[in-house]
Order: structure tokens, then C-alpha cells, then sequence
């Protein structure tokens, strides 16, 4: 069967995507294919020029390890304690102790906002940014969800008007929060260099990186900010994504196994359901692309053809009975499964590509990170869905989604009592 007679091939069993995502005869996320370009030029080009062509996760070969080696070192081992201790946690304990409860005691918030609020801080170190004042960072989370939007905005309904916003949201982030910090950096960078400055002096960042000329994509001011604008929408996107729909499924759980309450701030219990939770609703996007550079056969029998487009759905393999005893459901203690596969099956990817904060959420060691102590947090309050006002999710094009119950939610609000 040719390319033409078969435009794309589902990927869709556990044993068939880590094979390919582990295999060099895939080229991996062509920015052209995820942004689907070919069902929509216009918006596709958009996509692929203002938001994913000079990002390291669409690049390839050499290009790939070089960026990926040099950003590494922002989220290693040693980097983890300092990131949960020193600027995840003290964030979510100030921005607690600002809200004011009701007289009964009950603190009403939309969980949504008071995690972006938290991982921005994160983000904003991982990047570089300066001068982030209250009012820049409420800016710099206006902006998350739009931009976060504009990258994958093939898989959304009203693709003309997310880009749009995506667009502004762009130009604001780039005049009015990087461009300034990346200016400090190079003069930061002249004074080191002039011996005024010691290099210690300033912490390691992307932007620090950028200015120090370390790829030569970096410079590029324009490929700087889709660098980071990229960083910018997965970590602060993806982890809060992942923390609200953990909260949301163990309400559910514990109404179901209410002897497992005693076991909500339980770190192995809270890390187990957190790598469930991805197994079951990361990544965000229906499915991973790849180009295949020769011919396959998946287990299934479906021959692939050089050059064919695969879809790789990540949802639907970690949903492989084969794999997983009732895969559908969440179960926070279900057995591990057998040989080296995570808990949280391939949520992150698998290969060159898989995402490189993976030990930022999971920890080191088998030791939850920033997310599970988090959660910790949370439970220890009595999070739980506010009965009167339910979440709201940004609406998907569901003739792209096999697997519909993966919302993004915009709004997810709860009560705690503090």
C-alpha cells in the first residue's frame, strides 16, 4: 500500500509505540505534521512559524542533542530539591495564607488559577525572567493559556480564533516580559565577561544560555522567544493540568474506597496516583505524530510505508489491557506493571523526545517531586470540587480525540479548609 492510498497509520498498542518512539527509523514531531498543515495551511503555517519550528522538541539529530544536553542541567537530580523547596512550595504556602476564609472556615478558589499561579514562578526561573513584580506575573499567567493554546491548536475547535489570540497573547509576552529579560542577560553576560560579575552570580537559565551564545539557534531573537514560549506553555500547562485531574479522580476514588481517605496525604499514595492519573490522561493532544522513514509492520499486521504519517495515540496505549488489568479505570493501587514500564506507561513519551521535566513531577528515586507535595498540600486541606460551581474545559475538535474524557480545564473550582 502506498503513502497516497494510506495518508496516515494509528499507532495505537503499548508494544508498537515504545518500539517506535525507542526506533531511529521514525523521524520524529515534524512541526508540519503536528500542526497539521495539510488539512489547514493558513493556521497550520502559523502554527509551525510563530510557535514550534525553532523549539528543541521539534528538532532532530544533532541540533536535538545539543539543546537538550545544554537544558538538561535546569531540571537534573540535584536541581529537584531546590525547585520543590525553594520556589514551588513557598509560592503555594504564600498564596494560601493570602486567601481569606468564610466564617465557617472554608476557603473557596478555582484550582486552575492557584496552580498556574504557582508553577509561573517555576517557569519564570527556568526561563530566566526578571522584574517579575505581582503584576507581571498576573500578566505572564494571562498569557499562559493562550499561548499553551496557539501550539496545539490542530486539535481545538475554532482554530482561526485561537490562533489569533495566541498571537497577541504572543506579542505581549515577547515585548513586554523576554525581550527586557533577555536584554538584562546580555548585559549580565558583557559584565561576567568584563570580570565585573562573577558567572555564579547569576542563576543558570535558558535565557542565561541564550545570551552566552551557546547554540547558535539562540541567536535569534525570534527563535529565543518560541524557544521559551514553548517552556513556558508545557510546564506550566502540562503540570497543572496533570495536579487538577489527580484531585479530580481521587474525589471520585475516595467517594468509591472511602478506607483510602486515610492514605490522602500519603506520599506513595499520592506519587501512585499522580503517574495513574498521567497514564490515563496525559499528554493533552490526541496523539503524538512521526514521520516513518522506512517501512513497518505493527503487531496487528498493518503494514506502514516510508514516509507515511503516524499518528502514535499515547492515551490509547496506556489503555493496553495487555499492559494494564482494567485499563480504563484509575486505580491508584494497581499493581506495577511487569518489566520496566512506569506506572505512568508512556504519559510522557518514550525515547530522544520524551519530556525532559519528567523527574520534576514524578521526583528521583521513586521519591515524589514538586507535584506530589503539592497534592500533599491540597489534601491536607480537604480539597475538593465546589458542588456549586462546576469546572469549565477549552472545547476540542473531538473528530481528532478516539479516547473523549481527557478535558483541559480552563476553571476547576474547589474549597479547602485552612
Amino acid at each position: 500500500m502506498s503513502v497516497e492510498q494510506c495518508p496516515y497509520a494509528r499507532v495505537t498498542r503499548l508494544a508498537d509505540v515504545t518500539k517506535l518512539l525507542r526506533s531511529k527509523s521514525a523521524l520524529a514531531n515534524e512541526p508540519e505534521l503536528f500542526a497539521n498543515v495539510a488539512e489547514d495551511p493558513v493556521n497550520g503555517e502559523i502554527n509551525v512559524r510563530e510557535f514550534l519550528a525553532a523549539s528543541f522538541i521539534f528538532s532532530e539529530g544533532e541540533s536535538h542533542r545539543q539543546r537538550r544536553k545544554l537544558l538538561n542541567p535546569l531540571v537534573r537530580t540535584d536541581a529537584l530539591a531546590g525547585i520543590r523547596e525553594d520556589i514551588i512550595l513557598p509560592e503555594a504556602d504564600r498564596l494560601l495564607a493570602s486567601m481569606r476564609p468564610d466564617a465557617g472556615g472554608t476557603v473557596s478558589l478555582d484550582l486552575v488559577e492557584f496552580l498556574e499561579r504557582v508553577f509561573i514562578h517555576f517557569t519564570a526561573g527556568l526561563i530566566g525572567l526578571t522584574d517579575l513584580t505581582d503584576e507581571r506575573i498576573a500578566l505572564f499567567r494571562s498569557l499562559a493559556g493562550p499561548i499553551a493554546a496557539g501550539t496545539s491548536s490542530a486539535y481545538l475547535a475554532d482554530r482561526t480564533a485561537i490562533n489569533a489570540q495566541a498571537l497577541a497573547a504572543k506579542a505581549r509576552y515577547r515585548d513586554e516580559i523576554l525581550l527586557p529579560s533577555l536584554t538584562w542577560h546580555r548585559e549580565m553576560r558583557r559584565r561576567i565577561d568584563a570580570g565585573e560579575v562573577h558567572d555564579d552570580e547569576v542563576p543558570n537559565s535558558f535565557l542565561k544560555m541564550a545570551a552566552a551564545g551557546l547554540d547558535p539557534c539562540w541567536d535569534d531573537d525570534d527563535n529565543v522567544v518560541v524557544e521559551s514560549s514553548m517552556l513556558f506553555a508545557a510546564s506550566v500547562g502540562t503540570s497543572t493540568q496533570s495536579v487538577v485531574h489527580t484531585v479530580d479522580l481521587l474525589h471520585t476514588w475516595f467517594a468509591a474506597h472511602p478506607e483510602d481517605q486515610a492514605e490522602a496525604t500519603d506520599p506513595t499514595f499520592l506519587l501512585n496516583a499522580l503517574c495513574e492519573t498521567i497514564r490515563l490522561r496525559a499528554p493533552f493532544s490526541p496523539y503524538n505524530t512521526r514521520r516513518a522513514l522506512e517501512d513497518h509492520v505493527l503487531s496487528d499486521g498493518t503494514e506502514i510505508c516510508a514516509g507515511q504519517e503516524l499518528h502514535v495515540e499515547l492515551m490509547a496505549a496506556n489503555r493496553d489491557p495487555d499492559a494494564f488489568g482494567a485499563p480504563h479505570d484509575f486505580n491508584p493501587r494497581r499493581p506495577s506493571p511487569e518489566g520496566s514500564l512506569a506506572r505512568y506507561g508512556v504519559g510522557f513519551g518514550m525515547g530522544t523526545h520524551q519530556c525532559y521535566g519528567l523527574r520534576v513531577v514524578v521526583g528521583n528515586d521513586g521519591k515524589g517531586g514538586a507535584h506530589v507535595e503539592l497534592l500533599r498540600k491540597l489534601m491536607s486541606a480537604g480539597v475538593r470540587p465546589d458542588p456549586d460551581n462546576p469546572p469549565t474545559s477549552l472545547i476540542k475538535d473531538m473528530s481528532k480525540f478516539a479516547i473523549a474524557d481527557i478535558p483541559r480545564y480552563l476553571t476547576y473550582p474547589v474549597t479547602l479548609s485552612v
